[in-house]
């Protein structure tokens, strides 16, 4: 398998209840909010409470680096399918640990539309979710590079299309 085409990048899970734009706008006017507090008039506020103002101001640009980093690929791409001759490996997201699967702890692959199940020689399954493959051609690619590694290892391969469903 080429080395180039052993990625899958993958979309981040949206599962928070707040989206993306509504956690920004959050973001923006908690720290709006001390900002103002701090530039306005300094005998209005006493010195307590400007210090809560700081530590405000400090909590809020936090939290707005912890969603850039989160919905953003500012470290490069975080979430992905990583398929490699003798394993499979996920990565679920930037402060998830990766899952590896080795080929020879595999007994087959179910490909579904919507997930991959991992079936292991134990008689366990994994599921991992491919809602998050964004478009038809990567989708496609994906079940090349997957034949491919059934094929490579000897595992058993079985695809199922949402007709079959």
């Amino acid at each position: 398998m080429p080395s180039s085409y052993t990625r899958i990048g993958l979309q981040p899970a949206n599962t928070s209840r707040v989206p993306f734009f509504g956690q920004l706008v959050f973001a923006l006017v908690a720290i709006a909010y001390p900002l103002l507090s701090i530039m306005g008039d300094p005998n209005r506020t006493p010195g307590v409470l400007r210090y809560l103002d700081w530590m405000f101001l400090v909590l809020a640009v936090v939290f707005l680096l912890y969603i850039l980093v989160q919905n953003l690929p500012l470290f490069g791409t975080q979430t992905y399918l990583e398929i490699t001759p003798a394993y499979l490996v996920h990565k679920p997201g930037l402060f998830i640990g990766k899952q590896p699967f080795a080929a020879r702890d595999l007994r087959g692959l179910d490909l579904e539309p919507r997930q991959l199940l991992l079936r292991m020689q134990d008689g366990t399954s994994y599921s991992l979710n491919l809602r998050q493959v964004r478009g038809k051609r990567r989708r496609q690619q994906l079940r090349g590079m997957l034949q491919e590694f059934a094929q490579h290892n000897k595992l058993d391969f079985r695809e199922q299309t949402a007709t079959e469903l």
